[in-house]
Formats: C-alpha cells, structure tokens, sequence
C-alpha cells in the first residue's frame, strides 16, 4: 500500500501531492505525507491526468501546466487556450496530450517535442468537458455542454460522429463526464440523476442506474464495476452485468467532489477538503488512511510511485494525429459506428471540419476577387466605349 499517491487540484490554485506512508509509530498503519505543493496557475485547477512522471493541469486561467511528479518542478506550460481547460487526458502511450476547453477547443500536445500539434476549433458548439481516450490509444469521445457526444478518430486527426444527447430524455439537461471502460468494451455516460453503461458491441445501454442525488464523479474500478461519487457524500458501487450487486456507502457529510482508482485502491476527495484512500477486494471496502487538506479539492489522480518508475516516459513511436494507416482507420470507423448508432440522432462527419471551413474561406475569396475583376473589366470596357464614341464624334 506505500507507494501510492494522491495528487490534487484545488480551488485555491495549487497542485498538492500527498504520499501514504508508514507510521512510525506503528507500520502497519499508513498516513498521508505532503510530498509536494506547487503554485502553477493563478486561478483554480479544474482538470488532471498522469502518464508515469508526469502530471499534466489544466486551470480556470487558460493555462495547461506539464508537472514532473517525481521532482515535484514544473516542466513547461501551454497558453494556447482562450478559456478555462476543462479536461486534459494523455494518450495510452503517452506520446500526446489532449485538452478540452470552455471555448469549445481542442488540442493535441506532442509530448515529445513539447508543441501545440493540432488544434480543433470549434470542436464542440460550447464548452468542451469531457475527454476519454480508448485503451488501444487510436480513438477517443469528447463530451460538451452543447449536449453532444463527439467520437474521434485520432489517426487521422478528425470526427467521425456526432450524436446528439438532448433527444435522448434519461440524460436530463446535462452531461458532465463520458468514460471508456479499462477493456473498451464499454463506455459510461454521466447524466443529471443517471449514469448510462452502454455496451460497443451490441450499441445498447447494458445498464442504466438511476441516482437519489446528483451524480458528481465516476470512476471505473475493473472492465466491469464502477463507484460513482454523489452530491450527498454517498459512494455508489455496482457492477454493469449485474443488477443485484449495488451498493451505497456514506463516506463523506459533503458532495464527493472527485475520485479516481489504480488497481484494488480507490481516491476519493471531499468538497470540504478531506482526502482519503481505500482498498477494495471483493466486497470488502475498507479506508486505509484520510486527511484533511484544508483546501477545496476539484480533480485528483491517483498513481503507483512503483507502476510509474516502469512506464516509459519518454515519447512514443506512435503517431496518433499525425499518421494514418487504412486498416487501423477502416477498424476505427467500424469501431465508432457501433458507438454512435442507436443512441440518438447522429450526423456523419465525412469531412474534417476545421479544413472544410477553410476550403469554404478560400473559395469564398477567391468567388469575390473573381468578381472584383469582373467589375474592373467591365469597368475598362465601358471606358474604352465612352473614349471611342467620343473620338468618332
């Protein structure tokens, strides 16, 4: 159980890294050392990923911050945004990061070169919240405010389908968090009162769960169960195949405000500031230690000082948005038409629409200087007539 570290965000600014650790007093007992506490963004942190090392932030100042974790020092920071970054998630490879923006942006960050490599205005109508990348690392869905659910084929660097949440009345008016499951068989969707399971292959809803309070924070827990955090302080655990496993535990008197897992353990963090740790084996559900911070926690990751000394850092050979090959497309757009049909209405994007607009731009112009110089030649041949008549008077 040492080795493990929460790392979280908070309204107050500060990414803050608290360690468990044995006690002194008793080793059997762990307790939560700050590693570390950084000041990177001058408004709140409102998104988190890891990727071995690194901690990638995204805040309310339009600022993404790239974070070694080991170090506890900032790398780099990426001011390409105009708007609070909503979600941040790292490719399963970690060659690349993606961000979400309240703008309705999107942007991919190659993690080996330390650039902005692409970015998608208008990738959503309004802000953009959520973002999930599927475990094979070559296609990903993006959640908006505009109530859209957006999936991506990130080889070729564009949307394969948009299907409209609104139609569908079990979500209610909004959205918060769209999930892959750890096998990609699955993927969650978080509603106003529901949290929706829906199953790749059969393109249905394997389950629907519907919630006594407002579901604040989702989190899967294996390829088959899922803890879901509640406005009411609950906890609630079930599992996607079976209707009679569900149970609720009150851990907090405050909403859950986020919660993330590796492995058998589970972190939770409190809108009031506490931060805790369980471990879950079976149906036992037990807290390994808890602290208060003092802060107003928003996001956190849970990570493995152990799991991330063997995960390669350094970039990947994977090309994902910048190179393409016809099988993996042809699998990624199979892949996709099974996600988006029968959820609701769904348009087709058969053309990138970022490079649509600008084709339409271009032709735009030129339509006006072609009739710019019509008017002109029209203009001189006038001329030349007025000038003729003139002289044969």
């Amino acid at each position: 159980m040492a080795g493990m570290e929460i790392v979280v965000g908070t309204y107050e600014q500060f990414t803050v890294c608290y360690r468990a650790e044995p006690s002194k007093k008793d080793p059997s007992k762990l307790y939560f050392k700050e590693a570390f506490a950084a000041h990177l963004h001058t408004s709140s942190v409102r998104s988190m990923a890891s990727h071995g090392k690194y901690i990638a932030t995204g805040g309310a100042d339009d600022r993404i911050c790239l974070l070694d974790v080991e170090r506890g020092t900032q790398i780099t920071e990426f001011l390409h945004h105009d708007g609070t970054i909503n979600a941040v998630a790292f490719a399963k490879d970690g060659s690349h990061l993606f961000a979400g923006c309240s703008d309705g942006d999107m942007s991919a960050i190659s993690m080996g070169r330390l650039t902005v490599t692409r970015t998608w205005k208008n990738a959503h109508k309004a802000a953009v919240q959520s973002i999930s990348i599927h475990p094979q690392g070559t296609l990903a869905l993006t959640l908006g405010t505009d109530m859209t659910l957006k999936t991506w084929d990130l080889v070729a660097g564009r949307t394969l389908f948009t299907t409209a949440l609104r139609t569908n009345t079990k979500y209610g008016n909004t959205v918060s968090d769209v999930q892959w499951s750890p096998d990609g068989d699955h993927f969650s969707i978080l509603g106003a009162r529901v949290v929706d399971v829906i199953s790749v292959e059969t393109t249905h809803s394997v389950r629907t769960v519907k919630c006594d309070a407002k579901p604040t924070a989702i989190c899967w827990l294996s390829d088959d169960e899922i803890a879901v955090g509640l406005e009411t302080g609950h906890l609630l655990l079930f599992n996607i195949h079976n209707d009679e496993q569900q149970e609720q535990l009150p851990i907090y008197d405050t909403r859950v405000k986020a919660i993330a897992s590796n492995g058998c353990f589970i972190a939770t963090a409190s809108s009031a500031g506490d931060i805790s740790l369980w471990r879950l084996e079976g149906s036992d559900f037990t807290e390994i230690c808890t602290q208060q911070s003092g802060c107003r926690p928003i996001c956190l990751v849970l990570r493995s000082t152990e799991s991330s000394k063997r995960t390669d850092a350094g970039p990947s050979k994977t090309a994902a948005v910048e190179e393409a090959t016809e099988p993996r497309a042809v699998k990624m757009a199979a892949i996709a038409t099974k996600v988006a049909r029968d959820l609701a209405r769904v348009v087709v994007e058969t053309e990138d629409p970022v490079e649509l607009a600008a084709v339409q731009r271009k032709r735009k112009r030129l339509n006006e200087k072609g009739k710019k110089l019509k008017q002109m030649k029209m203009k001189a041949t006038g001329m030349k007539k007025k000038e003729k008549n003139k002289k044969q008077k």
